[in-house]
């Protein structure tokens, strides 16, 4: 008799590091682990991964190490993204990982796009428009319909360059994101479509805009209540944020920065509906791997 199916993924981002261990599908989830190690905040300031971010990240990753080879999995990703793939000693890091005996691999900005994008179309069938996964270290964007990925695109937009940004002025956000998404039209969305959120900065946003509404954080919602968010989060402050269900202290911290790119975003986009996904790159990772 075999045993039964398990993947592991550990995702190495710029705001978390996370261990996932899967079943034998997208909805199989046996064990999930995280840590806030903040791996993106030196590389925003000064280029590179921080000495106290990455010991911090490789204690635990040694902790995942020694965990995996318990569960004797029957696959294992180990990928990093946008923190890694921008900071000038990314690939120093990467090799400590690697000595760790976890097969560490950096996805590009497309690559991370999307498998994003198969995660969301994995729990939103049928579903038409755009997916954007925010991270701590940068955007991603995909265009999703006929339960297919068509054209990908990452920008450095993530909620650690994001505070950076708009603490040169009001406006500069916007113009930011205008200017990046000048040279691709085909984030422009019809109103029949939706864009679909990826990321824990924008599910810890749509708990907040369910905790105002009454209704379920995964349902969709009109993009002039998204636009709202902005004032409301504002208005409420890390403080009360943090003591909402759902929303850590760091994520707290994080949301006006995510309410003020989602309103851009539904500004350059023409976005009129917007919901949260719950599945997002692990689970496309996950799908890549058992289509091979």
């Amino acid at each position: 008799m075999s045993a039964a199916p398990r993947h592991v993924i550990v995702d190495i981002g710029s705001n978390t590091i996370r261990l996932e261990v899967f079943g034998a599908g997208v909805g199989d989830v046996l064990y999930n682990d995280k840590l806030a190690a903040g791996l993106g905040r030196g590389v925003v300031a000064q280029g590179k991964l921080d000495k106290r971010a990455m010991d911090a990240a490789l204690r635990e990753l040694r902790r995942y190490a020694a965990l995996i080879r318990l569960i004797r999995p029957t696959s294992v990703q180990v990928v990093a993204t946008a923190a890694v793939r921008d900071a000038a000693n990314g690939e120093q890091f990467l090799a400590a990982v690697r000595a760790l005996g976890l097969p560490a691999r950096l996805l590009s900005g497309e690559d991370e796009a999307r498998a994003s994008a198969i995660g969301v179309i994995a729990t939103h069938g049928g579903a038409q428009g755009l997916v954007a996964d925010l991270g701590g270290g940068s955007l991603e964007l995909a265009r999703i319909g006929d339960d297919r990925v068509a054209q990908c695109t990452s920008f450095r937009l993530g909620v650690l360059p994001v505070a950076a940004i708009r603490a040169g002025g009001r406006g500069l956000l916007r113009a930011a994101l205008k200017e990046r998404l000048r040279d691709h039209p085909w984030a422009q969305m019809a109103p029949d479509e939706t864009l679909y959120l990826v990321g824990g900065s924008w599910r810890a946003l749509g708990k907040f805009e369910a905790a105002r509404s009454g209704q379920n954080f995964t349902d969709p919602f009109p993009a002039a209540e998204a636009r709202a968010l902005k004032a409301a989060v504002r208005e409420y402050g890390p403080r009360r944020l943090a003591a909402l269900p759902g929303i850590s202290s760091a994520r707290a911290g994080q949301l006006d920065h995510a309410a003020a790119l989602l309103a851009a975003l539904i500004g350059e986009t023409g976005a009129q509906t917007v919901q949260i996904s719950t599945t997002g790159l692990r689970e496309g990772l996950l799908l890549q791997q058992l289509s091979t």
